[in-house]
């Protein structure tokens, strides 16, 4: 002690100040090599029990994370009542669905069987029910069954998901997973050695429903699109649209300039098709100075010929929030090149809200029917048609 602290010490016993007395208890050092972290404070509940596996895990979790009050309990699995809570929050409001399927005709009236893949689904992992919805369009020689496998393929892969993946993390890793099946997909595809994918391939529209929200993933020229009522929209006397549209996802073809600069950056060319002599039809994709591939669609699983000229398997991937309860449109592009929105406006109209499966099944059938007319008007046929419908009700 030094002699300005001695006088300091003498000075307060004068003024009556006690010296403290030192503590029997010694505060060890803590060992720095182990980084320690905090836990906030929490309300303390019920103790559980535990298996000697979960036994091991809290041990573990107590050896790394130190308590900022003695009575906290760190458990490691979430209770019961909290597994209970997350089932209540998730849940599935698709309330109907219908789909048609309709062959196409040539001009001389022969039949053209649809060789599209598509499957609705209400599926079942972890306790939850969520909605999967799936429309492949294959092309070329070998489309109708790539579209099959490829479809067979992503339903496996997406249970998979689904049954591996906590409920919790579910939402927030979905639009990565997908990408990663989209790529699996793929791979898949140029494994397999049953089916020649060098001109043919397929697109894939696909959808999941987790609760309120809806997941479009896609590539091709396959569409989705939502259809819900609006106060505002019914307040206004000059609006003609009977319904607020929501596109779920973007169109990979020849209209997109994006698409046709990616094409013609990696050497593709983009001309109409050359009919005695004449060029007519749409803008289609060719290898400069070759008849072939000769489709539309600028991204798609197989078709190896068009992918070494910008055509890709990347799918694009929306998250949509519903905000009401409406219908869910799934068709293919032969629907929405000659449909017109306002006669679809007035087919849903006329059967909303449904009262039951056969409200949904008729207008399903009616958006078919009318679709067919548009393009058989001249006589020249009709492409093959695929399209589902289906009612979310967020209704309590």
């Amino acid at each position: 002690m030094s002699a300005q602290q001695r006088r300091l010490q003498e000075q307060m016993l004068r003024m009556g100040y006690q010296p403290a007395k030192k503590s029997q208890f010694q505060l060890k050092p803590v060992n720095l090599a182990r980084q320690l972290k905090t836990l906030p404070d929490i309300p303390n509940t019920q103790r559980l029990e535990v298996s000697p596996q979960g036994d091991q895990k809290l041990q573990k979790i107590i050896s790394t994370y130190r308590a900022s009050n003695a009575n906290i309990r760190i458990t490691c699995k979430r209770t019961s009542i909290q597994r209970m809570s997350i089932k209540e929050q998730i849940k599935n409001y698709v309330k109907y669905q219908s789909s048609v399927q309709l062959d196409g005709l040539d001009a001389l009236r022969n039949l053209i069987k649809n060789g599209d893949s598509l499957s609705i689904n209400i599926n079942k992992a972890q306790n939850i029910e969520f909605f999967v919805g799936s429309l492949s369009d294959g092309h070329g020689e070998f489309g109708n069954q790539i579209s099959s496998l490829i479809t067979e393929f992503y339903l496996e892969e997406l249970q998979k998901l689904f049954a591996s993946v906590p409920l919790l993390q579910l939402s927030l890793t979905l639009k990565d997973n997908l990408k990663k099946i989209y790529q699996q997909i793929e791979q898949k595809l140029v494994g397999q050695t049953l089916i020649n994918y060098r001109l043919s391939g397929a697109s894939l529209l696909s959808l999941i429903i987790v609760n309120n929200i809806i997941f479009c993933s896609n590539l091709g020229d396959s569409k989705a699109a939502y259809f819900y009522k609006s106060e505002q929209l019914n307040d206004n006397p000059k609006e003609i649209r009977k319904f607020v549209q929501k596109n779920l996802n973007s169109i990979h073809d020849t209209n997109s300039g994006k698409e046709v600069d990616r094409i013609i950056r990696k050497g593709g060319k983009i001309d109409q098709a050359i009919f005695k002599g004449q060029k007519e039809g749409s803008l289609k994709i060719w290898v400069p100075k070759q008849n072939y591939p000769g489709i539309k669609i600028t991204r798609c699983f197989g078709n190896q010929i068009g992918k070494d000229i910008g055509i890709i398997a990347e799918p694009d991937i929306i998250e949509f929030k519903i905000p009401k309860s409406g219908y869910l449109l799934i068709a293919s592009t032969g629907l929405w090149e000659k449909l017109d929105l306002l006669l679809i406006d007035k087919i849903l109209d006329s059967n909303y809200p449904p009262e039951s499966w056969a409200d949904v099944d008729k207008a399903t059938k009616q958006l078919g029917n009318e679709t067919r007319k548009f393009w058989d008007v001249d006589g020249q046929g009709s492409v093959d048609i695929s399209l589902s419908l289906v009612y979310i009700s967020l209704e309590k």
